[in-house]
């Protein structure tokens, strides 16, 4: 039975990198085909490949062989991921295709979906914005059949695997105990209400002086978009200073934008280019491809720091170590490293130092960065138990109630249903952000101990991060929280952190 597991593991470094082109020349606007391999690499999403993995890992247990275990543990998620990616396969096609195709129209104007939905928070008008919201959702509600099928690829992937309901599948894959942490996200959404209810009545009021939150008011879930864009930032954040500021910071602290050649930046403006930026790992850590679309505001800003976290913690993983801790990882880790980077808009020092804000406008900017996190981190606790739900009971109509009550509990803004299929990653991979957003805690915790606030401009301190990121997939994000703080992951922490910013 070790047989597909050595094909898996001898193809593996080849396609990843394959099917990474195609992701950056799809989101780069290079391509317009949406990239799919499944059919050329059939025992990367073989049920037998899953088998010989389950067999292979408990021989590495009972041989008390550490390093085995985790590169076994790494590909045999990597294999689950894709037995549901191509049971899948139909169903995203029929998605892209319909979205690809649909025209929206909205007070006499037309607009394509995708365009449709970028334009959404970013539309200044309230009653074009409700319509733009109307339009998607209900695109999104009449076409949700296809949208169902996607779900259930979940869960058959669970039944061709052996497990009881999905969430048993991706928790025996991950190993993230989804119940404890579905209580640690409700937990955070209690400790955190107040402080987001009152930042929110008044950055609805910057949006418009008559908006008020759920539930004396009518503020809907497009308001709450439009607010945390904080358009009334962007003269002082502009795109034009960004990118230097950002290149100067980086150079301080001891980091260089192309990381010695290894990260390859996409900077050309050119039609069909994903609006945000984003990363993919052709080879780790030689071929790291960032792809940048200028923009300018806050949220814009937080968006390159992120990317910028990710690519660098990817240019900088050890060569040396075996593909599977090269390549492949806990999403959590990843995802914590470039929240570090993100999180930096919360100190006002850092945005005096390289964005040349003023010191009431940086204490401002760092309180709206709090908001602006603590508004997704809530959105993310709902969602969980949400998804949790939907992955168990499958994709009928009454999950549309159950979202939509979730949602306004977060968010204190009335949501549309139509969005309860859509507003959903695969792999329940709402849980990896909200284990990445409790380890940034404790990581810059650290840095801050260690380095003194000031961390993200003494060069030790990237120095420390370089090693850890050298590590690559070796570590899970519990095991790396107790060793730099000595006490396990806290979802409530990463809240309470926000909170006590927004009280300064």
């Amino acid at each position: 039975m070790d047989r597909p597991l050595h094909s898996v593991r001898t193809r593996l470094d080849d396609f990843l990198a394959e099917l990474a082109t195609l992701q950056y020349r799809h989101g780069a606007g290079l391509s317009s085909e949406p990239p799919s391999l499944h059919a050329s690499f059939p025992e990367l999403s073989s049920p037998d490949t899953f088998i010989a993995a389950n067999e292979a890992l408990a021989k590495a247990r009972a041989k008390e062989d550490p390093l085995a275990v985790r590169r076994i543990q790494l590909l045999r998620e990597l294999v689950a991921t894709h037995v549901e990616e191509s049971l899948a396969a139909r169903a995203a096609r029929a998605m892209a295709d319909l979205e690809g195709k649909t025209v929206l129209t909205v007070d006499d104007q037309m607009y394509g979906f995708a365009e449709a939905l970028g334009r959404l928070p970013r539309e200044p008008r309230r009653a074009r914005r409700a319509g733009l919201e109307r339009a998607v959702g209900n695109f999104l509600w009449e076409q949700r059949g296809a949208y169902a099928d996607r779900r259930e690829a979940a869960l058959h992937a669970a039944e061709r695997l052996g497990a009881t309901d999905y969430p048993a599948l991706r928790q025996d894959v991950t190993g993230i105990p989804y119940a404890d942490l579905a209580k640690a996200a409700d937990e955070t959404l209690r400790r955190t209400e107040d402080a987001y209810r009152d930042v929110l009545a008044y950055v609805l009021k910057k949006v418009d002086p008559l908006l008020r939150p759920l539930p004396g008011g009518d503020a809907r879930r497009h308001d709450v978009q439009a607010a945390l864009l904080a358009p009334w930032m962007d003269e002082h954040l502009r795109r034009e200073d960004a990118w230097p500021a950002v290149v100067r910071w980086l150079m301080e602290w001891g980091f260089t934008p192309h990381a010695d050649g290894r990260i390859r930046l996409d900077e050309e403006d050119r039609p069909g280019k994903s609006s945000r930026p984003f990363v993919v790992t052709v080879r780790v850590p030689d071929d790291i491809r960032l792809v940048l679309q200028p923009r300018g505001g806050l949220d814009a800003l937080g968006s390159l720091l992120h990317e910028l976290g990710h690519a660098q913690h990817r240019a900088h993983v050890s060569a040396t170590l075996p593909m599977e801790l090269r390549r492949l990882g806990d999403a959590g880790i990843t995802e914590a490293h470039a929240a570090v980077f993100e999180r930096l808009l919360l100190s006002p020092e850092w945005l005096k130092r390289y964005l040349g804000l003023g010191p009431v406008l940086a204490r401002d900017t760092a309180r709206l960065a709090a908001f602006q996190a603590l508004a997704v981190l809530r959105r993310h606790c709902a969602k969980l138990s949400y998804e949790l739900s939907l992955s168990r009971k499958g994709a009928s109509t009454e999950r549309a109630d159950e979202y939509a009550d979730g949602q306004r509990r977060a968010l204190f803004a009335e949501p549309h249903p139509g969005f309860f299929l859509a507003d959903v990653d695969p792999q329940l991979y709402v849980a990896h952000y909200l284990r990445a957003w409790a380890l940034e805690a404790r990581l810059t915790a650290r840095l801050t101990e260690r380095f003194n606030e000031d961390f993200w401009r003494n060069p030790p301190a990237a120095a420390w991060l370089k090693g850890l990121y050298a590590r690559g997939g070796t570590d899970d994000a519990e095991g790396l929280a107790t060793e730099i703080s000595g006490t396990p992951l806290a979802l409530p922490e990463a809240g309470e952190r926000l909170v006590a910013i927004l009280n300064r």
